[in-house]
This record gives C-alpha cells, sequence and structure tokens, in this order.
C-alpha cells in the first residue's frame, strides 16, 4: 500500500530541497556556499544515513582542505557542519519513523559519562577565567571522541549498514589516494590506514579476482601509509599489524603476507612516477626529524597536572608567556602535541580514566575472537592509542571514537544483543539427537 506513496515522496522532497539549495545560494560568500553544503548533506543523509561517517571523515577532509585555504578553523568548521547536517537527517527520520530505535552498546555509559565530564570541565575552566575560545578549542578535543562513537552507533545500526558504509569508505579513499598520492608534501596515512585491516580480513576470505583486487587495494594503501612520513602514523600501523599477526588466526596471517607482497608490487609500479619518487625522498627526513620544542611543551603540560593532578586546570587551560627552546616565547595549552598531556592538563587524571575506560572495554570485546572483523578494528584502537602518544591532530582524535563503535558494532556477543529486539524472549535452544532438552 506504501508503493505509491513513495514516488510523490521522493519528488516532493527533492523539488523542496532544490528549492532551499537555491534559496542559500544567494546568501553572500563563504555563507551561501557552507549553506548550500549543509543542505544537500542533508538531503543524502536523509536518504542514506550510513554515509554520514564516510562523507564526513573523507568529503570533509576534501571539502576543508579547499574551502578553508590552511585555517584549521575552517577546516574543522566543514567537519562539524557535516556531522551536524547527519544529526539533523536522523532527527527527522526519528520524527517521521523511518528510523529502528537507538541501540545500545556496552561503552555507551562510558561515553555519555565523557561528554558530562566535557560540560563540567567547560564550566569549570570559564569559571576560573579561562579564555572561552580556548576552553571551546579544547572541548572539541575531548568531544569529538564520544560524538564519532554515537554518530556511528545510531547510523550504523545493521551489518547491511556497516558494509554499505565500508564499501563508501574505500571506494572514496582510493579515489583521494589516487588523486594526491604523488602530489610532493602531502601529509596523509590515516584515512587510508583505517581501511588497511579490515581489507587483509577481507582478503584472508576470498578468492580468485576478488582476493586479488583486494590485495591490490590494500597494497595501494599500504603504500600509501608508508609515504605518510609521519612517524605516529607509521608507529600506529607497526603495532596494528603485530596484533593481528600475534592474535590473528591463519585466515588473518594469509591477508598479512599476501597484503605485505601486494604492497612490495605496487611500490614498484608506483616507483615510476616522478611525483611519488620525491614523497618517497621524504621518508628518511620523516625519521631524522627532531620532537623539537614537543619536549619541552609536554613538560609545562605536565607541570600543570602536576599542580592538579585529580581534575585538572580546567578546559582551556593556558600558560601564557614560555619559552620553548628552538622556538619562540608563546603561550602553552590548552593543546598539546601529545593528546595524553592535552587530556591531563585539562582534564586530570579523571579525565584521562574516563576516556580510556569505554575504549579499553571495546578493545578487550574485540580481541577475543582470533579470525573475526572485530580484530582488525580492536587492533587499530590499540594502534592509534599508542601514537596518540606523539600527536594531538587539530581536528580531534575522532578515530579512537570511531573504532570502538565498530568493534562493539561488529562483535557477535553484542551484535547478536542488538538485533534482538528489546523485551523479545531469547531463542528456545534445540534439542539434543537423544530427544533431551538442551
Amino acid at each position: 500500500m506504501r508503493v505509491p506513496i513513495v514516488a510523490p515522496t521522493v519528488l516532493l522532497g527533492g523539488a523542496g530541497l532544490g528549492a532551499l539549495v537555491t534559496v542559500v545560494t544567494l546568501l553572500p560568500g563563504p555563507v551561501g556556499l557552507a549553506a548550500s553544503v549543509g543542505v544537500l548533506s542533508c538531503g543524502v543523509f536523509l536518504l542514506w544515513p550510513w554515509a554520514v561517517l564516510p562523507v564526513g571523515i573523507i568529503g570533509g577532509a576534501v571539502i576543508g582542505a579547499v574551502l578553508s585555504g590552511g585555517d584549521v578553523r575552517g577546516y574543522i568548521a566543514v567537519k562539524v557542519l557535516l556531522l551536524a547536517a547527519g544529526g539533523v537527517a536522523l532527527a527527522a527520520r526519528h520524527w517521521l519513523r523511518t528510523e529502528k530505535p537507538t541501540r545500545r552498546t556496552p561503552a555507551d555509559v562510558g561515553m555519555l559519562s565523557l561528554i558530562g565530564l566535557t560540560a563540567v570541565a567547560a564550566a569549570y575552566g570559564l569559571a576560573v577565567g579561562n579564555v572561552p575560545s580556548e576552553v571551546l578549542v579544547a572541548a572539541y578535543q575531548v568531544a569529538t571522541i564520544p560524538v564519532y562513537f554515537f554518530v556511528a552507533v545510531h547510523t550504523l545500526t545493521t551489518p547491511r549498514r556497516i558494509l554499505a558504509a565500508g564499501v563508501l569508505y574505500v571506494v572514496l579513499a582510493a579515489v583521494f589516494t589516487a588523486i594526491s598520492v604523488a602530489t610532493p608534501g602531502r601529509h596523509g596515512g590515516l584515512i587510508t590506514l583505517m581501511a588497511i585491516p579490515p581489507l587483509i580480513w577481507i582478503a584472508g576470505r576470498l578468492r580468485g579476482w576478488r582476493r586479488n583486487g583486494v590485495l591490490l587495494l590494500g597494497g595501494f594503501f599500504a603504500v600509501d601509509v608508508l609515504l605518510a612520513s609521519y612517524r605516529g602514523i607509521w608507529l600506529a600501523a607497526a603495532l596494528t599489524f603485530l596484533i593481528m599477526l600475534v592474535r590473528g588466526g591463519r585466515t588473518v596471517r594469509t591477508g598479512l603476507a599476501a597484503t605485505a607482497a601486494a604492497a612490495v608490487a605496487v611500490a614498484a609500479l608506483l616507483a615510476l612516477q616522478p611525483g611519488v619518487r620525491e614523497r618517497a625522498g621524504e621518508i628518511t627526513k620523516g625519521l631524522q626529524q627532531s620532537a623539537g620544542y614537543r619536549g619541552v611543551e609536554s613538560s609545562v603540560g605536565l607541570g600543570v597536572f602536576a599542580d592538579q593532578p585529580l581534575v585538572g586546570a580546567g578546559l582551556g587551560q593556558t600558560t601564557p608567556g614560555i619559552y620553548l627552546s628552538g622556538f619562540t616565547f608563546t603561550d602553552v595549552g590548552p593543546v598539546y602535541h601529545a593528546f595524553y598531556v592535552t587530556v591531563l592538563a585539562n582534564l586530570g587524571l579523571v579525565g584521562l580514566l574516563l576516556v580510556l575506560w569505554p575504549i579499553l572495554r571495546s578493545v578487550r570485546v574485540g580481541l577475543r575472537g582470533r579470525d573475526g572483523i572485530t580484530l582488525p578494528f580492536a587492533a587499530l584502537s590499540c594502534g592509534f592509542l599508542a601514537a596518540a602518544v606523539f600527536a594531538a591532530p587539530t581536528d580531534g582524535h575522532w578515530e579512537l571514537g570511531l573504532l570502538p563503535a565498530l568493534t562493539l558494532l561488529t562483535a557477535p556477543q553484542v551484535a547478536g544483543r542488538l538485533r534482538r529486539p528489546s523485551g523479545a524472549p531469547l531463542p528456545r535452544r534445540p534439542l539434543r539427537r537423544t530427544g533431551a532438552p538442551a
């Protein structure tokens, strides 16, 4: 009975969306462009909610780089705009009753607690006189973890959606990497590294031309990670692959070996490109580059933590007029080039425990299976937890929110419970061959 209603609804919705885009494009300058991107994204997410994260991560990186002109604030604003469009689309789907009820995972309480702590620490930071803009910057660094977690939990609600989002992510990442892999001076690797462990797991289960295609794609991404010349990404990749090698079963190890061989073959082909050879020359520079002022900067943050070890100095804390050896006099904080120093200085031990609690809980669930899809996501979580010791990216550690969600959503012991409606009886177990009840 609903079939005749679908076509007029889609047509009317498309016409309304087109009219709205036409109106917002008349707004002046960047405002109109941003409004157009937001409206179009909202329309796409309304139809395909599983596209929020792939478009937000990769599309946000591309659009942000183009529109921001190198300004970090503009880059972050684009990513926030896309996530906000996804939130509006999800709210509309719930209002229209086309979206399934909210699902629960074992890490929900921990992520909600982290959101609450962020709000309390922001209020405390404002109360002690921290600059509001710095409070906002520090809050974003922490809040991005639970935000990406709950976006994943609310949009990737079924195995079909997880598969569709994964395929879209890999396709967008492949196109983006193919266009920019020969660009000298490009720093990347984070987006492609996220896709390699799942591709390794898939390659261990396929045969024939499909397996070869997955291997070539995984090898291509592995070369991009190597060309990133970013030690934090290299550390995350090395630890991820080591955990998969040690914890994985025969299938995972087979995929690892085959992907490594494919990476060598792809690297030999890409070496013919002048731009790739120029990027490869930066690998040595990445290994020889010193930590610079990061050690001195971290010591300042640890000093703030030592003064107030339990709850830190509040979000937005800044130490003015510090001389960083080899750099200059500057204000240090609230964000440091070491994520854990940022957490300790702003939130103290309480904040560090609340950040690690849900992530480590998901890792524990994911590492139980030797050949399950949860193993790649849990291994990636461990890799990025280690890399966060040396890195504090300006767009936040969103991967520390996304990966725990993917681990829990694909875990058999969690996914089976999620698919069972609330209050539904457990399935009856079959009888034994002898006829006695199990």
